[in-house]
């Protein structure tokens, strides 16, 4: 597949925690996004800084929502210019994890949530692309709980119904999100949009949760195994495949609207 550019979504956080507890979980999961953005610079022979900017989520765990291939205003330049003028991986770290500290919480993105789904408005070419919020962490349970599943297709239900509403020329439905992988968030779809998954190998940044999410529980601590393999693979990086370095590789899925309204019953 061609290269894209990762949507947000699907990373778990819980963001209602203190912004110092929220720092300490966070610290090796910013390790990880480091150690990926050495690597990525070391293969393509780009200043650490740079790939950074373009591999990691920190413009938006900073507050300072999405870069998208933009520079950044005057406090991500300075986080950057900072990071380039440290020599060593701890002190790196360090400075990130202070620059979270301080910052403001990410803002809204403005789409309407159906429970812990989100969704673009089609396209020119009547594309919906769908995106998985974890909002649901009732019970002490991630979202993807056995016991949650009908909650869960009961929000798309309502958010497939909403966008036949309200934008009638709305042909497809479209996700990227390393969740394909899970089982747990497969089942919730029409068998043909869950059989469609395929891994995109490369995308121009990875700045959102559709990569990166995967690292987090629903308590917004790191998965150790996961990191684990993750760190492990970056001593065989394809810089060309960069996603084969993830445990769980992003994946794209897309099948008919009218498939998701005769699936939910609408």
């Amino acid at each position: 597949m061609p290269p894209a550019s990762e949507a947000p979504g699907g990373s778990f956080i819980a963001d209602d925690l203190p912004r110092a507890e929220r720092a300490r979980r966070l610290r090796p999961y910013f390790d990880l996004q480091l150690r990926f953005a050495a690597a990525m610079a070391a293969a393509l022979g780009i200043p650490l800084a740079a790939s950074v900017a373009r591999n990691t989520d920190f413009h938006r765990r900073f507050g300072l929502g999405r870069l998208g291939g933009g520079a950044g205003g005057p406090e991500w330049q300075s986080y950057l210019a900072a990071l380039a003028g440290l020599a060593g991986d701890a002190e790196r770290l360090d400075w990130t994890c202070e620059t979270f500290l301080r910052a403001a919480d990410e803002p809204p993105d403005g789409r309407a949530a159906f429970g812990c789904f989100a969704f673009d408005p089609p396209d020119a070419g009547g594309v919906v692309r769908l995106h998985f919020r974890p909002a649901d962490r009732r019970g002490g349970t991630g979202p993807l709980a056995r016991d949650k599943a009908a909650d869960r297709r009961a929000e798309l239900g309502r958010l497939v119904g909403h966008v036949r509403q309200a934008f009638p020329a709305a042909r497809t439905v479209r996700g990227a999100s390393w969740l394909y992988n899970v089982e747990a968030y497969r089942r919730l779809f029409p068998p043909a949009y869950a059989a469609s998954a395929a891994i995109v190998d490369r995308l121009e940044r990875y700045e959102g949760g559709s990569s990166w999410g995967q690292f987090l529980d629903h308590r917004g601590a790191v998965k150790a195994d996961l990191a684990d393999r993750f760190v492990a693979g970056l001593v065989t990086l394809d810089p060309a495949r960069p996603t084969l370095a993830f445990p769980l590789p992003l994946c794209r899925a897309e099948a008919p609207i009218a498939c998701f309204a005769e699936f939910y019953g609408i």
